[in-house]
């Protein structure tokens, strides 16, 4: 989601960021044609959408460490910590509150909302640490990987299957990666500035907003088609 970034604004975080956003409304617009009937898809089975919301998680969390190290890279900036913490984890309660009202079975209790507002806590102690933070990253990720260790199954604990779970490990791993990137200047990339990569820089700017209100957006649209009699 959006970052509370320095003033001065990198166009290719944007970019990145915006590219993720399209591809949520992607994932989301099918997830719900078939949850209410409209589509048939299996996304546990289909190599597609199986790999296509960790590809939006990692766009999303590779924008969250580049920002992170860009804001704290000469000290932790301990007010603007704490505005984002206010700010993000504060939505990600009203997330909780609302799906447990409205889905209690599926109920999130730690997403991806959730995850940034803790990581980006955990992570200003890792800015200016990029070689730290890339074999910390890479061993996260990679150790899951290659041995798919559960570790703390709160899902199973709740008797929950959420709508939406980012558990710290292995994803704060990629935010690492993302400190990382940051100190190879991979957010000075110049890109040519077009209508198509305007627009997508807006959804990157916006980033936040647009993830808080497509959801009931997509959801209402498609019951309204399934109540219009569209279902299969």
């Amino acid at each position: 989601m959006s970052d509370i970034e320095s003033r001065h604004r990198y166009p290719v975080i944007d970019w990145v960021r915006g590219s993720a956003v399209l591809l949520m409304i992607v994932f989301h617009c099918a997830y719900d044609l078939d949850g209410f009937g409209l589509v048939d898809i299996d996304f546990s089975k289909s190599p597609f959408w199986f790999s296509l919301p960790r590809l939006i998680v990692t766009l999303f969390l590779l924008c969250v460490g580049v920002c992170l190290a860009i804001s704290h890279k000469d000290g932790i900036r301990w007010p603007r910590v704490k505005i984002r913490f206010l700010k993000i984890g504060g939505w990600a309660v009203v997330i909780t509150i609302v799906t447990y009202v409205l889905f209690p079975r599926n109920f999130v209790f730690f997403g991806i909302l959730h995850f940034i507002a803790v990581a980006s806590l955990l992570g200003v102690f890792f800015a200016g640490r990029p070689v730290l933070s890339l074999f910390l990253g890479l061993g996260m990720v990679v150790s899951h990987l290659l041995l798919r260790p559960r570790i703390l199954p709160l899902s199973d604990w709740l008797g929950v299957n959420p709508m939406d779970y980012v558990p710290l490990y292995p994803w704060f791993g990629v935010v690492l990666s993302g400190i990382y990137c940051e100190s190879k200047g991979l957010h000075r990339v110049v890109m040519q500035q077009g209508p198509v990569g305007g627009f997508v820089g807006f959804l990157g700017r916006h980033s936040l907003k647009i993830y808080l209100i497509h959801r009931p957006l997509l959801f209402g649209s498609v019951f309204m088609l399934q109540k219009l009699g569209f279902s299969n």
